[in-house]
């Protein structure tokens, strides 16, 4: 069996400590003139005599007997293409799939878009009684309130703090997200009271009809998001091995109780939780904890949406002062919806505005959102009048093809690049980044891309390389193991934009794959090798 999801979330974390290749890597010469061609474990490489030898020493290193490299450079202004090798080439680029998502996103939407999320009374209101239903209405808010700045963004983890939709396996490092995941709930539970309402005498519903919720390996994507649907949960080791751990979790609703099993070891032991949901609504957290470390975060995917939104909402209207005779709990009574898109103005109680999608993309392409890439594509969906998650796939595609890019160069399975069916060259991604600036959006794309020893996934990498500060690129990665304990990195790729020790404006992809590990630390080798060859990059021109 493959644990693909395990994997992927580990290296998240290894990245980080690569900057043990700065030195090395700082030290490439400029590229002499001319175009020579190096032939490698891969076919021909054209581009300059020393980078092609820089990179070509990374190529040959021992662990890639078995691997295949891929690599583009191109001139951003003009397209001439610098340097490459096996640049047609498919491959596993896992993360930097993402570009195509959030792309067509932005260009479906606009960076402006800003996500309304309303509450409509369906039924009559005789003084402060409303005789009927509250409905609230799925907007595909991500965040829904949690992480909103007072300046219009979108907080977000830099490495070694890690965003917590990757502490499900209890990673070292994950923290909460800024803010309160309850406050957009209050917020419309505080509109339904002002209009005078003080009891409803029918039910709460969640209107989940915006677009089929699917689940690809990353998880359920839905329209209805509440603490982006996760149960984050904070363990805190006892003084001493032996003692008891204690837990705190938010939010906190009726849908779930949480406990821990888990227990203390010693200082100098390893961190292992794990979090399990033995009966419906019941979750339980096992495992071991290093004795006096910080509180570990650990989380659980919501599992039903809709029905964790319905009995949060009736709490928030509860705690506003607002009766509410159904129960809180069970299903989202689904059967008691109006006709889709027969909502009245007049009916509307209030609403929940977010902030802008460039700020969703800078918060899915800084920390690498999983779900939240997903998302992008089912929302694609709906601006093409589908409600089928697949059809934004689709829209990928051809938003990828008006760009420059050919069609049969990339393979989108989900919108986050976690399928392993997915697939794309290094021609197509360096193109799409170059082509893509002429975009109305590209600024914003542009932006949302962690920078080298700055910001996101790559805020402590190479920190002190002359390409700090310089480079702006999306990881990606893929990576399993198999039954006999064996760890393969199904592909690695950085892609984005280089500004070259010249001034000269680059934009690149690097990939690999197939290459066997022989335990998860490894891994960081292989991110190290291809920063180098980044560093290289952006040194030669």
């Amino acid at each position: 069996m493959r644990m693909k999801t395990r994997w992927t979330l580990l290296i998240a974390v290894l990245v980080l400590a690569i900057s043990a290749c700065t030195t090395e890597a700082s030290g490439t010469k400029a590229a002499s003139g001319g175009t020579t061609v190096g032939t490698g474990i891969n076919g021909a490489a054209t581009g300059p005599a020393d980078l092609t030898a820089s990179l070509l020493a990374v190529e040959q290193g021992p662990r890639y007997r078995q691997s295949d490299w891929g690599y583009l450079v191109q001139d951003q202004k003009t397209g001439e293409v610098l340097a490459a090798q096996s640049p047609d080439r498919m491959f596993d680029a896992g993360s930097t799939m993402k570009t195509f998502a959030v792309s067509t996103a932005l260009e479906h939407y606009g960076a402006d878009y800003v996500f309304h999320t309303p509450v409509y009374r369906a039924g009559a209101q005789s003084g402060s009684t409303l005789n009927g239903n509250l409905v609230l209405v799925g907007s595909g808010d991500l965040t829904f309130g949690l992480r909103k700045q007072a300046d219009g963004q979108l907080s977000y983890e830099n490495l070694p703090a890690l965003d917590h939709s990757y502490a499900t396996v209890g990673l070292p490092g994950a923290v909460e997200p800024s803010g309160d995941p309850l406050s957009a709930l209050d917020e419309l539970a505080a509109s339904v009271k002002a209009a005078g309402i003080t009891q409803v005498s029918g039910d709460v519903v969640i209107d989940d009809r915006l677009f089929t919720p699917i689940k690809w390996p990353d998880g359920l994507v839905s329209p209805i998001w509440v603490n982006e649907n996760l149960i984050d949960i904070e363990v805190t080791s006892g003084a001493a091995a032996g003692q008891p751990t204690t837990i705190d979790w938010r939010p906190k609703t009726a849908s779930y109780t949480v406990e821990t099993q888990a227990t203390t070891v010693a200082a100098n032991e390893t961190t292992a939780l794990k979090v399990t949901e033995p009966t419906p609504g019941h979750l339980l957290v096992t495992g071991k904890i290093a004795a006096a470390k910080t509180p570990t975060l650990v989380v659980s995917e919501i599992t039903d949406p809709s029905a964790f939104a319905r009995t949060a909402f009736i709490e928030a209207l509860q705690r506003a002062g607002v009766t509410v005779t159904a129960t809180p709990t069970g299903a989202n009574p689904a059967s008691k919806l109006p006709a889709k898109d027969s909502y009245q103005v007049a009916d509307k109680l209030g609403e929940h505005t977010s902030v802008d999608l460039a700020a969703y993309i800078k918060l899915i392409m800084k920390v690498s959102y999983n779900r939240g890439a997903d998302l992008m594509a089912c929302l694609t969906a709906v601006k093409v009048g589908s409600t089928d998650c697949d059809d934004g796939l689709a829209a990928e595609v051809k938003t990828a093809n008006g760009l420059g890019v050919a069609k049969d160069q990339v393979f989108p399975f989900d919108g986050a690049g976690s399928d392993d069916q997915s697939r794309v060259t290094p021609t197509a991604l360096a193109t799409f980044y170059r082509t893509v600036t002429t975009a109305p959006y590209g600024k914003v794309l542009f932006d949302s891309l962690p920078i080298l020893g700055k910001d996101g996934t790559l805020a402590n990498v190479l920190t002190d390389s002359p390409a700090a500060g310089k480079v702006q690129m999306k990881t990606g990665n893929r990576v399993a193991g198999d039954a006999s304990g064996q760890i393969i990195v199904l592909g690695n790729s950085l892609a984005g934009y280089v500004e070259a020790r010249s001034g000269r404006q680059l934009t690149i992809m690097v990939a690999v794959s197939n290459v066997p590990i022989a335990t998860p630390a490894e891994f960081e080798q292989v991110t190290s090798d291809q920063s180098k060859m980044v560093v290289a990059i952006q040194q030669a021109y």
